[in-house]
């Protein structure tokens, strides 16, 4: 019988930018599914009651694993840290900013920022009350971050290359805010944010944690 796993995209973007991540954990043997949601929307509460409203009505049979990237971890911890409504099995964080995002504290009461990210966007602040008030599921979780800084399309990273200089980041999210104690692992590759999840390294890893618990370093 094959495992689930069940993947969630980030803000801003929709489930086919998993698409990579979830035919190569399907050709590793798991049956991947992707849960998408109007990432600009809704506030990350709502995310969060919608994504326990649709996992309480699937019929898994046995644990399901998660994958988020960037906010769709987030959710995931905010879904499954108390009263989780299927049996949780792995979970790994692609570029999630756990402790929030500089760039959030610093620009995300501006009208374009706003407009550009939606809803969720000042619950990602480093200093959200939202983030901090968050549990972390009991499960086995490993983290994979980024130390890209730059990517062309991605106007954030421009904004980063000067605001955040001095620090290590993927374009988006420090690698300090990816950080979470009750993480089992954790893992920094060469990739940027926005396209993280079609990293070959990224995907191989992903499988590998979900199928044992740890990452090859």
């Amino acid at each position: 019988m094959k495992e689930t796993v069940v993947l969630l995209h980030g803000l801003g973007r929709r489930s086919a930018s998993m698409a990579k991540l979830k035919r190569d954990l399907e050709g590793q043997g798991f049956e991947a599914v992707s849960w998408g949601y109007p990432s600009r929307r809704r506030r990350l509460a709502g995310h969060i009651d919608a994504l326990r409203s649709w996992l309480t009505e699937q019929a898994f049979d046995g644990p399901v694993h998660f994958v988020g990237h960037s906010l769709g971890g987030i959710i995931i911890r905010g879904a499954l840290a108390t009263d989780p409504p299927v049996t949780v099995g792995r979970i790994v964080m692609i570029a999630v900013p756990n402790q929030g995002a500089g760039i959030v504290s610093h620009f995300g009461s501006w009208p374009l920022s706003q407009l550009f990210f939606g809803l969720p966007l000042e619950d990602l602040a480093e200093d959200s009350p939202a983030l901090k008030a968050l549990g972390v599921p009991d499960a086995e979780i490993g983290i994979i971050a980024g130390v890209q800084h730059f990517h062309l399309i991605n106007p954030v990273s421009w904004v980063n290359l000067f605001h955040r200089s001095g620090e290590e980041h993927d374009g988006t999210v420090e690698l300090a805010n990816t950080r979470l104690d009750e993480a089992k692992d954790s893992l920094v590759i060469d990739a940027h944010h926005t396209f993280i999840c079609d990293d070959k390294d990224v995907i191989d890893q992903t499988g590998l944690f979900l199928r044992q618990g740890a990452f090859r370093h």
